[in-house]
């Protein structure tokens, strides 16, 4: 029998009881902790180096560029993450990655500070950060079930998801103003201070419960094993292709902001900072919502948050006010990396089996990495058409995917299938 097709009630304690239980888990509190201190280097590091890219060259589409070259190893080294996360330590291989990143922002920093930085430099530190952070995602995903107990998933990855959206709703602001005050060179050291204290905090974890059975067969067995899963299963397979297209269409705005806001609102590295502020606060409102509503199906509500996040996306496109484009930019992120996202990463972790979590969360994990190599493309169809037309196009991508795929294929999963929550402890 499908995991989808029973169900447990998960609703006995509260929501806030089941929060607390979680935070009084030494283990879960540091990672949550950790996750929320990346989340705050993460989110503003290309609030930063964006800024850095215009200073240096006054182009959109050098900016694109920077993305697409961080997005490409970003992709290329995920399969390979993957299977990293299965048959090594998690928690070394985050504390490893999240120090790799600080040494390369604060090598920046020192360059900007002596007034040296080149583009070429821009675009080497783009390239090795895609390298190093794409060993570091799917680790840190996976690494929510090493912690908690199955039926806590959903909890987990939306409280963590939280952690991640708090960050971005605090990091850019803030960095926003330390741009406009010190200077970008401060700003990175700010940022690399992030990844430092997030790397002890993994540290303080302890011993986790990790099985490793991967590393007892070859490498490639663990490729063609991971990918035959996916193959074979329709509910993973789905949501995996449905939300990258999400990330690489609809998310390829995330990373060039900048200089969308620049080019149609007219403002500078503050505003900017506003507006990642607005879509940090519609993300965390949605990572706090989801399990609030109880035992929902999740795919339906996957589906659902997709459209809705496509609709608002458009609409963000066509505003040249820049307050109601802090609203509508709200909407996106409550229905986008704050609904879409844990929804995805919450059905695939329960539905995968525990010897290749890594994995297949690996390839889950090319959703963020497409939206960086979709930044490239964008800028230049906004270079042709403008920014509204753009976006557009984007979302519309999104939704057509979203609507073939996941409803109207031949194979597509029922639309009212179970929730894994629902039998996540049996």
């Amino acid at each position: 029998m499908n995991s989808m097709d029973g169900a447990i009630d998960l609703d006995s304690d509260s929501y806030w009881s089941r929060v607390f239980k979680l935070l009084r888990k030494p283990a879960f509190r540091w990672f949550w902790l950790g996750s929320s201190t990346q989340a705050i280097g993460q989110a503003t590091q290309f609030l930063v180096i964006g800024w850095l890219v215009l200073e240096v060259t006054g182009s959109a589409t050098e900016l694109g560029l920077v993305i697409f070259l961080y997005g490409v190893p970003n992709v290329a080294f995920l399969l390979v993450a993957g299977i990293v996360a299965d048959r090594f330590d998690r928690r070394h291989v985050l504390m490893l990655t999240q120090t790799g990143v600080g040494f390369l922002v604060a090598t920046l920093g020192i360059l900007e500070l002596f007034d040296a930085v080149a583009i070429w430099n821009i675009y080497i530190a783009a390239f090795v950060l895609g390298i190093v952070q794409s060993l570091n995602m799917p680790a840190r995903t996976t690494m929510v079930s090493d912690i908690v107990a199955k039926a806590s998933i959903l909890d987990a990855v939306a409280m963590q998801n939280a952690a991640v959206h708090a960050g971005r709703m605090i990091g850019p602001p803030v960095l926003g103003l330390v741009i406009e005050l010190w200077g970008i060179g401060t700003s990175l050291f700010v940022i690399a201070g992030c990844y430092i204290v997030s790397m002890a905090c993994i540290g303080r974890i302890g011993e986790t419960n990790q099985i490793t059975r991967a590393s007892e067969v070859s490498v490639f067995k663990n490729f063609t094993d991971g990918f035959a899963y996916i193959r074979s299963n329709r509910i993973v397979l789905t949501a995996i292709v449905i939300t990258c297209s999400f990330g690489g269409f609809g998310m390829s705005h995330q990373q060039v902001i900048p200089a969308m806001a620049k080019d149609v609102l007219g403002t500078g590295a503050a505003g900017v900072g506003l507006l990642f502020l607005a879509s940090g606060i519609g993300s965390f409102l949605g990572n706090i919502l989801l399990p609030i509503i109880g035992n929902v199906r999740i795919y339906r509500s996957l589906l659902i948050n997709l459209v809705l996040f496509s609709i608002f996306l458009s609409l963000f496109s066509w505003s040249s006010w820049f307050w109601l484009s802090w609203f509508l930019f709200l909407l996106v992120g409550l229905f986008g990396l704050g609904s879409v996202w844990p929804l995805a990463t919450s059905l695939v972790q329960v539905e995968s089996p525990v010897e290749m979590k890594g994995r297949v969360m690996g390839i889950l994990q090319f959703t963020p990495g497409f939206h960086f190599l979709g930044a490239y493309p964008l800028t230049l169809l906004a270079g042709q058409f403008g920014w509204e037309a753009a976006i557009t196009v984007a979302a519309g991508a999104t939704l057509l995917v979203t609507v073939w795929f996941g409803v109207v294929r031949k194979g597509a999963p029922e639309i009212d299938i179970q929730t894994p929550r629902e039998q996540a402890s049996n």
